[in-house]
């Protein structure tokens, strides 16, 4: 008995398949380089064996044999420009098993939880408005700054002509005050002289 089951691009194959007591089975795939494949295999008796064989300049490599367990789980992903995979079941029972096999390859493999959701948008969309306010605050803040840095440069400039002016006032009555005492000292010292 035979099930198969493909969606789209991705490729997912799930099938149940009958082997006989001291049976081998085995399926042969293609794949390119970086293709990666996952194989799910659940058995009725955990007296099997499974075999995983890649093919590298015309001999098969053993890449995964184990036995002894209800469920087969193994990932691969290809390192060669093209690889030729084998798959083989081997009833170890007296008794006929039934393996239940599912076969992934493509996206139906990528890791859901690392994908975004449309709640993690939202988030960002919070997370953008917050540095959107935060941006207008930090303009307003600058504007602020430069609108004082103005000011206190026309104020130093207020301040600078201010005591120039303040300056020139002191100087020209300390002329007028050294004027008039050296007068008065002139007059007093006439006034001495012709007495």
């Amino acid at each position: 008995m035979i099930l198969l089951l493909l969606v789209g691009i991705v490729q997912c194959v799930q099938f149940g398949y009958e082997v006989e007591r001291g049976q081998q089975i085995c399926f042969e795939d293609y794949f390119s380089q970086d293709d990666v494949f996952d194989l799910r295999v659940r058995a009725n008796s955990s007296n099997y064996s499974v075999k995983l064989e890649e093919s590298e300049n015309k001999k098969y490599v053993l890449l995964y044999e184990r036995s002894g367990s209800w469920e087969h789980n193994y990932q691969h992903q290809s390192n060669h420009r093209a690889s030729h995979m084998r798959y083989c079941f081997i009833n170890l029972e007296n008794d006929n098993i039934v393996f239940n096999i599912t076969y992934k390859t493509g996206s139906e493999l990528a890791d859901m939880q690392k994908v975004a959701k449309i709640s993690d948008l939202n988030q960002m969309g919070d997370h953008m408005k917050k540095l959107n306010s935060l941006l207008d605050d930090i303009k307003r803040e600058r504007s602020f700054l430069i609108s004082k840095y103005d000011f206190m440069s026309k104020m130093q400039g207020s301040i600078s002509k201010k005591q120039i002016v303040f300056g020139l006032l002191c100087l020209g009555l300390s002329l007028i005050i050294t004027a008039i005492t050296v007068n008065l000292i002139k007059r007093i010292l006439q006034q001495k002289k012709s007495q």
